[in-house]
């Protein structure tokens, strides 16, 4: 990118093509990184419309600005474009999804493909966490965040998953642009586990009291929306085409405790 527009700050409705085609005009960058999502699962099922414009259509534009200024452009999705019987999945498994998340996702993941050429990275993921700098709370600082102010927590032995910690995404996507890596690649972190063994794994790293978790049956939680019952995602592709290692789940929440501890100082 140009250095001397290097720090220009935009505040504008991502979703309007015309404000967003001037910038990318503007700042000729090589490389966009797209961050903007509507991840609020069941509210997907509320705002449809919204779901579909953050999810879909955005990374379709930012696709066609893509080959229009010659960028790279890296976009995200999720394993909740799967159905959950068969995970964890590999980057060419069949989706099929259950909730309108998903299926705006897969919306989103088939319009860069069609409009990208050869100027887009997909990268799935799953059960994001890690230390946020706007305070971002993901399932994992949830149940953090609930035990450490005691709170009694209902926790499913349910939704499997491979919890990818944000500094090993980041070091993914640092990869991808020094190799020019492109097309779809997992990113998920190492082991696989339902939100029960989250929880208790949570409690021993953190020395919380693990009368706190009541462990109950998937059909017990009533959301809006349905999940993936057997989601995550395979990592073999980025850990030999990008030479990853991803964090395990202890590994990772001894990183986030003490980000965490380091933050309260």
């Amino acid at each position: 990118m140009n250095k001397r527009k290097q720090d220009a700050v935009y505040t504008f409705d991502i979703r309007h093509k015309k404000t967003l085609n001037f910038i990318l005009e503007d700042e000729n960058p090589d490389v966009v990184i797209n961050t903007a999502a509507m991840t609020d699962v069941d509210g997907c099922e509320d705002n449809k419309k919204l779901a579909m414009e953050m999810n879909a259509i955005l990374p379709e534009s930012l696709a066609i600005f893509a080959n229009k200024y010659d960028f790279h452009l890296i976009t995200f999705s999720t394993d909740y474009i799967f159905n959950g019987k068969e995970g964890p999945y590999t980057e060419d498994a069949l989706p099929d999804p259950l909730s309108y998340y998903g299926k705006s996702k897969l919306a989103g993941e088939n319009a860069v493909r069609i409009e990208g050429g050869n100027n887009y990275s997909i990268v799935r993921t799953n059960v994001v966490y890690g230390n946020s700098s706007y305070n971002k709370i993901d399932f994992i600082r949830w149940v953090v965040n609930s035990l450490e102010g005691g709170k009694k927590l209902n926790i499913i032995d349910g939704q499997w998953c491979n919890p990818t910690l944000t500094d090993d995404i980041a070091k993914g996507i640092h990869r991808i642009i020094e190799k020019q890596q492109r097309g779809l690649i997992n990113f998920a972190g190492r082991g696989y586990y339902n939100r029960y063994d989250i929880a208790m794994k949570i409690v021993e790293i953190f020395n919380f009291d693990s009368d706190l978790i009541n462990k109950i049956p998937s059909a017990k939680l009533k959301q809006k929306a349905v999940r993936p019952e057997k989601g995550g995602l395979t990592n073999l592709k980025a850990e030999t085409s990008l030479n990853m290692t991803f964090s395990d789940l202890e590994t990772g929440l001894i990183n986030l405790k003490h980000q965490l501890n380091k933050d309260k100082k």
